[in-house]
């Protein structure tokens, strides 16, 4: 809870860049909050422009398949799910549209735009824990699986060039074991990846591991 309102709880989606995991006013969520079209509209909100959305934008994105007035009644039921984690204060709705008030929602993803865009590469490669939303879907809701398929490809891209841009700095400044750990990360999150290959085999080179290298080279 925020100590100034009982009305407006910040809600950490506090992983993104990995397995979904997210907590409540510093505790656990709500079961019903982790169903996982519940997860997805805190999700895709939080990630939408203004993070605000229409109504029936949201009801053909994750009830596609039923008939309005039942798509209309889901939706409800899932912003009744939001509203009670995050508080009145923080989830704006009307007849038409819904907003999550800023600030409501903190993700790692934010974090880690905040250092890609200082360059800063070793805080933004630590954050990431994996595969940008691994283990997460929706079956059945194409709509939000083309979208979740476009975060995850940007996400893996960005964090890939973060953890390639670390293992650089590493490496520029003589700590080749910490270059070649951050570039078998990168190289683990994307494995075609040209720009994650290409530092790990500097990285290989450097550290004295020549015939590592020379057989890393032969797979790429």
């Amino acid at each position: 809870l925020r100590p100034d309102s009982r009305r407006h709880r910040r809600v950490p989606a506090n992983r993104l860049l990995g397995p979904v995991a997210l907590t409540v006013g510093g505790g656990e969520p709500p079961p019903e909050l982790l169903w996982k079209k519940n997860l997805a509209l805190l999700v895709y909100l939080a990630l939408s422009p203004r993070q605000t959305r229409t109504r029936e934008h949201l009801t053909g994105l994750l009830w596609g398949d039923k008939p309005e007035s039942a798509a209309r009644h889901s939706l409800n039921e899932a912003l009744r799910v939001l509203r009670k984690a995050v508080g009145d204060g923080a989830l704006v709705t009307d007849a038409t549209s819904v907003r999550l008030e800023a600030g409501t929602v903190s993700m790692d993803l934010d974090a880690f735009a905040r250092h890609e865009a200082a360059s800063e590469w070793r805080q933004a490669g630590a954050l990431v824990g994996g595969a940008p939303f691994e283990g997460f879907a929706v079956p059945g809701e194409s709509a939000f699986e083309d979208w979740l398929t476009a975060e995850r490809s940007q996400w893996e891209r960005r964090s890939v060039t973060a953890l390639a841009q670390a293992a650089e700095q590493s490496l520029s400044i003589g700590n080749i074991a910490g270059g070649v750990t951050l570039a078998e990360r990168a190289i683990s999150l994307a494995p075609t990846s040209n720009q994650a290959a290409a530092v790990l085999l500097k990285a290989l080179a450097l550290s004295g591991h020549r015939g590592a290298a020379l057989a890393r080279d032969d797979d790429y």
